[in-house]
């Protein structure tokens, strides 16, 4: 059959007649009836909330594309693969998607550690990538075109944000920082203290680590009690948040406590139980998930419709991060038109300025220089078990796009 269509072109070519470019190379990914969106993120294991909510929120957005018509009459289909959290696993899932469920595009809903790993897969294939949840630097550091960063932001500008709340909006100078080692706390823990240093001469009083998974973090708490700090800042995931405020208090640390986007979360309020109360954090949306917000109760009656009644903890960020981010890739298909390429795609992503879906995200800006989402941030904190958010905005200029043609 192959041989038949071959030979069949050529003798098309040979009399000068014009050759359908579908039937001459078909696109990947692409039929006349659908779109193949590959994605991957931890379903098992101890961050399997990433994943889940990863799953789950594009799902529910993909529901919502394909009810209303789909894009330029086709449906889109998810094709989610587990990595557990594995960089190893990260790779096998997306040489998997890529070569065997011939995804047109990757929409990556894992950690750090598991996206970096398949970053030079990626890039050697060309094949368009949203990142939506890692905040590793190599996801737009060196810039490449296939590859965009979505909901999260730059681990260097959650630096400039921590550094600048902790030090002007909350006068700290006595600062104790506990991070994850995998790579998102670390890094974000890093740019931390650059910042921290750079802009305000302000040296960590100590700086304290621990593993995904662990369970006692006494010694860790120890060696920060005996520097008596002003404000402790956790970086890391949820899970592990709430057993380290549990922990803290029963230390007798009253020291406020501020962490990661990650954490700004239900179930760590759930989990953490009073030992919560007056925690501060990072939120990547303009609207908290228990907002009475139209947007808000928009998006939770759609995941509510498409998969049933939430388990406690659920939607978390992650959902919401999800669904934002797969209308932003529907967005850039439906720019690319009815014939969509990989480059094409790509070309249309970057027409991107300030586009959102509804009010539960920030406004999503791409261009040809920088495939940099979001920037923005809300400061919450925890009262009376809810999340209130902060009135503060930065005052100071980010440099992360400094130098960078946002034309």
């Amino acid at each position: 059959m192959r041989s038949a269509i071959i030979a069949g072109a050529a003798l098309a070519a040979a009399l000068g007649l014009a050759v359908p470019t579908g039937a001459a190379r078909a696109e990947p990914g692409v039929s006349d009836k659908e779109i193949t969106i590959g994605a991957y993120g931890p379903l098992t294991g101890a961050a399997a909330y990433i994943g889940l909510g990863g799953r789950d929120g594009a799902e529910v957005a993909i529901r919502e594309i394909n009810a209303a018509g789909g894009i330029h009459g086709r449906q889109l289909r998810l094709l989610y693969e587990d990595d557990g959290f594995s960089p190893a696993k990260a790779v096998a899932a997306v040489r998997k998607l890529v070569e065997q469920g011939d995804a047109f595009a990757i929409f990556g809903t894992s950690g750090s550690n598991p996206t970096a790993a398949t970053l030079d897969y990626i890039k050697e294939k060309k094949v368009p990538t949203l990142v939506s949840f890692a905040s590793a630097p190599q996801v737009t550091h060196p810039f490449n075109r296939y590859l965009f960063r979505g909901g999260t932001t730059e681990s260097a500008r959650y630096g400039e944000l921590y550094a600048e709340f902790l030090a002007e909006f909350l006068q700290a100078k006595n600062i104790a920082v506990l991070s994850g080692s995998d790579e998102f706390p670390k890094n974000e823990g890093d740019a931390t203290e650059r910042y921290l240093g750079q802009w305000y001469g302000t040296k960590l009083a100590t700086r304290q680590e621990f593993k995904v998974g662990d369970k006692d973090f006494t010694p860790q708490l120890l060696r920060i009690r005996e520097q008596q700090p002003e404000i402790v800042l956790i970086l890391g995931h949820a899970t592990e948040a709430a057993i380290i405020l549990r922990q803290a208090r029963e230390l007798g640390l009253r020291q406020p406590f501020f962490g990661s986007a990650a954490m700004v979360d239900n179930a760590l309020l759930a989990n953490a139980g009073a030992a919560a109360e007056g925690f501060m954090g990072g939120w990547l949306t303009t609207v908290f998930l228990d907002s009475r917000h139209p947007d808000m109760l928009a998006f939770r009656k759609s995941w509510e419709t498409a998969k049933g009644a939430a388990p406690q903890g659920r939607p978390n960020v992650f959902d919401v991060l999800a669904y934002t981010d797969l209308h932003v890739m529907a967005e850039g298909l439906r720019r690319a038109g009815p014939d969509p390429t990989r480059e094409s795609f790509v070309d249309a992503l970057e027409t991107l300025r300030n586009w959102r879906v509804s009010e539960i995200a920030t406004p999503r800006t791409f261009t040809r220089s920088h495939h940099i989402g979001n920037l923005q941030m809300q400061m919450m904190t925890v009262i009376n078990r809810h999340w209130v958010p902060l009135r503060w905005e930065p005052q100071r200029e980010s440099g992360i796009l400094a130098g960078v043609d946002g034309n």
